[in-house]
C-alpha cells in the first residue's frame, strides 16, 4: 500500500514519501528493476466504461461483530474522529458502517456520503488517464519527458513509463524542509504545477534513471502536466471526461478552491509549524495536484479501484503494462509498485494521506473483494497510519489468507 503526501516541518520527523504497502520503508536501492508482469482480466460483464454492481449481502452475525470490534480496537490505539468502512466479497457477504464522527467539534456523526479527501489515491486516476492516451496512440509509456517537457534535468534518458513506476530518480519535492515550513505556514496558499516540480528539480536526482526506485510526487505531478500538454486541456476536464463520467463517479471531482463538498469529514492533523494539533479541513490541496488533490467517497471509491485495478477502461495489454511490478530490494513480487498501483500479498491498490485525510482501498482478484477504508486524521502512531492499520485488521477477519504486510 503506497501512501503519500506526508510532510512535516524541520521541528518533526518528516514523514519521506511513502512507506510501501503497510510499514516498511521502500528504499532506492540496487540497480536494475525486477519486474513481474500479472495481467488481471475484468470479470464477465465488466467492460471499458461501466463496472458491475457489487451486491450488499450482509456477512454473518459473527464476521459483522468482528469487523466491529476490529474498528472500535484500532480507532481506540489511534484515536482518530471516525472511520467510514465498506467492505464487499461477493461470495461471503458485506460490511458497510460509519463509526465515529465526521465532526470532531459538533460529535455529527459519519454519513455513508461524506467527502474526503483520499490523498495519493489521485495518483491511480493520474496514471490511468495516461495509459488512455497511450491506448489511443497520443502517447508512448516510452517517450522521454523531453518530448513535451523541455525543463526537466536529463529529461531524454527518463520515460513517462518511469515517472509512473517511480524509477526515475527525481526528487520528491516534499522532502524539500524549506518547502515543507511553507505550506504549513500559508495553507491557502495556490500553487502552479511548476511550482511544485521547481522545488524538487533544484535537487540532485536520488539515482540516474531506472537505477533504483523512490516514491516522488513529483514524477506524478510532471505526469499531470505531460497530460494537459498532450491534450490540451485542464487535467480536471481530462478526468470527468476519460474516468468519472464513464464510470459515473458524481461524488468524485477535482477541486477548484480549498472548499469541499457536503456533506463531508472533518480531517484533524498534526502536520503544522508547532506539531499542534489542528483541522486542516479547508487547507488548499493544490500543493498536491496530481499526486493528491482528488476528493471522493466511499461509493465511488468502490467502482474506481475494482475497475482501474481490472483494467476496465483499458486494453489488455495496455492493463498488464499497468501491472507489471518494479520489484527493487526489499520490494518482492508479493510487495510491489506498477504503474501508479500497488500490490500487498494479493490486494491491488493505493492509499492517501492528505493533512487530516487517510485512504485505503484495495481490490482482491481471486475474491473479487474491495475494501475501502476514510479516517479523518492523518495522524500515526509507531510510525504507522491510521487507515493502512485499519485495512490491515480487517483484513485479518475476513481475508486471514491475504493480509497485508
Amino acid at each position: 500500500m503506497l501512501h503519500l503526501l506526508v510532510c512535516r516541518p524541520r521541528r518533526r520527523p518528516l514523514r519521506r514519501g511513502a512507506a510501501p504497502l503497510l510499514v516498511a520503508p521502500l528504499l532506492a536501492l540496487g540497480v536494475g528493476a525486477a519486474a513481474v508482469v500479472v495481467t488481471v482480466a475484468a470479470s464477465a460483464g465488466c467492460s471499458s466504461g461501466g463496472t458491475v454492481p457489487l451486491p450488499e449481502t450482509p456477512f454473518p452475525d459473527a464476521t459483522r461483530a468482528a469487523l466491529d470490534a476490529a474498528v472500535a480496537k484500532t480507532m481506540a490505539d489511534f484515536g482518530f474522529p471516525g472511520a467510514a468502512v465498506g467492505i464487499w466479497m461477493p461470495s461471503k457477504g458485506n460490511y458497510v458502517a460509519m463509526h465515529g464522527a465526521a465532526d470532531p467539534a459538533t460529535g455529527r456523526a459519519l454519513q455513508r456520503g461524506d467527502h474526503f479527501r483520499i490523498g495519493s489515491i489521485t495518483k491511480t486516476f493520474t496514471i490511468t488517464a495516461l495509459l488512455r492516451l497511450a491506448d489511443e496512440k497520443k502517447l508512448s509509456l516510452n517517450d522521454p519527458v523531453s518530448k513535451y517537457l523541455d525543463f526537466v534535468p536529463n529529461g531524454q534518458n527518463i520515460t513517462l513509463r518511469m515517472m509512473a513506476n517511480m524509477t526515475s530518480g527525481l526528487f520528491n519535492y516534499s522532502e524539500d524542509d524549506p518547502w515543507v515550513d511553507t505550506i504549513f505556514g500559508d495553507t491557502q496558499r495556490v500553487w502552479t504545477p511548476r511550482e511544485l516540480v521547481d522545488v524538487g528539480l533544484k535537487h540532485d536526482p536520488y539515482f540516474d534513471p531506472g537505477q533504483g526506485w523512490h516514491y516522488s510526487n513529483t514524477n506524478t505531478v510532471l505526469l499531470g502536466m505531460v497530460i494537459e500538454k498532450v491534450t490540451g486541456k485542464p487535467v480536471g476536464e481530462v478526468f470527468a471526461e476519460k474516468l468519472f463520467r464513464p464510470l459515473g463517479l458524481k461524488n468524485t471531482n477535482w477541486p477548484a478552491s480549498s472548499a469541499i463538498p457536503a456533506p463531508f469529514a472533518r480531517g484533524v492533523t498534526e502536520q503544522t509549524l508547532d506539531g499542534k494539533r489542528a483541522d486542516a479541513t479547508e487547507r488548499n490541496p493544490s500543493w498536491a495536484y496530481t499526486a493528491g488533490q482528488i476528493i471522493s467517497t466511499l461509493d465511488d471509491l468502490k467502482v474506481w479501484v475494482r475497475s482501474y485495478a481490472t483494467g476496465s477502461l483499458l486494453s489488455r495489454e495496455m492493463q498488464a503494462e499497468r501491472l507489471t511490478w518494479v520489484t527493487l530490494p526489499p520490494n518482492t513480487p508479493q510487495r510491489a509498485y506498477g504503474l501508479g498501483i500497488g500490490t500487498d500479498n494479493g490486494w491491488l491498490g493505493h492509499t492517501g494521506e492528505l493533512p487530516g485525510y487517510n485512504t485505503a482501498a484495495f481490490f482482491l482478484p481471486e475474491q473479487d473483494a474491495v475494501i475501502v477504508v476514510m479516517v479523518n486524521s492523518d495522524i500515526p502512531k509507531d510510525k504507522l497510519n491510521p487507515a493502512p492499520a485499519l485495512f490491515k485488521a480487517l483484513a485479518e477477519v475476513v481475508t486471514p489468507g491475504n493480509v497485508p504486510h
